[in-house]
């Protein structure tokens, strides 16, 4: 098992940048992979991915210089080890809203005697050293992340954060806005106040600070503040992104035809 670039960003005081993929098609992964950033974190909460899905992509990722992280569903133990036995190098974790759940969700990324994980690295076994590094390796190299993304858990961080094997806290903005019932106003002043409250915790619990901050100055402003772990943009954000871009040349080519695509 190789060296967890991430885990080791982060415990050298530096930050991680990364993009979400959810487009299934292994091409577009094996892109994304190729662009160097420090990690890539394929999503199967809100993706069409199934399992057979998940391996081709982390196949097309195999030479992605970044860690290859998955987000799985929920925060089930299930979930977690059939995404670490595919190869993942570290798994995003939503659902936890408290320390119990939190140290669910860890117990669920390691062997006994220090967790519960099932064994049956199918393919993760096979990778950088074979099965003997695998199993010496897996427990400290893999990175678990879990996610902060409700009332509830902003309210039991400090029990959240206390959870021994917890190697960072990931805010997911929008899903917490929601959660508070701000669907229409994602950052609302108390939204931010609550990533406040997470992002102050972490920094008293001495816990690395993750977030999803894939507008430009959202991402410049964690990283200034000393963010850890920055989600820094996403697949069907840059299709947008482009998309607009070439649908403004085309309205500039033609006079007078208004672009069909908005921001």
């Amino acid at each position: 098992m190789r060296d967890n670039k991430v885990k080791s960003l982060i415990r050298s005081g530096g930050t991680a940048f990364g993009v979400a993929l959810t487009v299934t098609d292994p091409l577009v992964a094996e892109m994304i992979g190729g662009a160097g950033l420090d990690f890539v974190m394929v999503d199967t909460e809100h993706a069409p991915v199934n399992s057979e899905t998940l391996q081709n992509q982390l196949i097309a990722l195999r030479s992605a210089p970044g860690t290859n992280l998955v987000r799985v569903p929920d925060c089930d133990p299930v979930a977690i080890g059939l995404a670490l036995d595919l190869g993942a190098e570290g798994v995003v974790i939503p659902g936890v809203v408290d320390g119990a759940s939190c140290a669910a969700a860890v117990a669920a990324t390691r062997y006994p005697p220090a967790g519960v994980r099932g064994f049956g690295p199918r393919r993760a076994a096979r990778l950088d050293g074979g099965r003997s590094s695998y199993i010496a390796r897996a427990d400290e190299e893999i990175l678990t992340v879990v996610m902060v993304e409700s009332p509830v858990a902003v309210r039991n961080i400090d029990k959240i954060l206390a959870t021994p094997g917890l190697d960072l806290i990931m805010v997911g903005p929008a899903d917490l806005a929601v959660s508070m019932g701000h669907l229409t106003q994602l950052k609302h002043p108390d939204v931010n106040a609550a990533i406040e409250t997470v992002a102050s915790a972490c920094a008293r619990h001495k816990v690395p600070f993750g977030i999803f901050a894939a507008a430009e100055p959202d991402a410049r402003g964690w990283t200034e503040r000393g963010a850890a772990f920055v989600v820094i943009g996403a697949d069907l954000q840059f299709l947008d992104q482009g998309l607009v871009r070439v649908s403004s040349l085309a309205a500039d080519l033609r006079p007078g035809v208004e672009s069909p695509v908005s921001g």
